[in-house]
């Protein structure tokens, strides 16, 4: 399996998973979670930027607001099938809430890994406007998961 997530940034990157899945039952409410995971975006790219030592990325709430907006159809897309789970048929209430919750949790934490791994390869390298930044994030987000991300994910998840 291919890590994508170096050692060294494994606590912060778990830390943002967590969050990320806590905030989860709120896009019951209308997606309100994109809030909360406006924040855990926010934190946990300054958590990142200051670990790796970069200087990139002046206007970091700028970043993220402009990325969560430019990968908003692929989000709703998620929140989409967050509540067709309301629509299953022959499913009662509580198994469609739990459904929705588990669905609204993975695309929660797929697209916080996914930033994470953008962020770490960006600060890696030296030379970016925040314009370039979120063309890049955008980039990668809307890309589907591979077996080794979902592997990853999962380990980190864990420990």
């Amino acid at each position: 399996m291919t890590r994508k997530i170096p050692y060294s940034y494994r606590t912060v990157v778990q830390n943002a998973l967590i969050a990320a899945a806590a905030v989860s039952p709120l896009g019951l409410l209308g997606g309100i979670d994109a809030v909360g995971v406006g924040a855990v975006w926010t934190t946990m790219f300054l958590a990142i930027r200051n670990k790796s030592n970069s200087k990139l990325g002046a206007d970091p709430k700028r970043i993220c607001v402009g990325v969560a907006s430019g990968i908003a159809g692929y989000y709703i897309g998620c929140k989409a099938a967050t509540y067709a789970c309301f629509f299953i048929p022959g499913v009662g209430p509580a198994v469609a809430i739990l459904a929705a919750l588990g669905v609204s949790a993975v695309c929660n934490i797929y697209f916080t890994y996914k930033f994470a791994v953008t962020a770490i390869d960006l600060f890696e390298k030296n030379n970016y406007s925040d314009d370039d930044i979120i063309s890049f994030f955008i980039h990668h987000l809307k890309q589907l998961p591979s077996v080794d991300e979902v592997k990853e994910i999962a380990e980190i998840y864990r420990s």
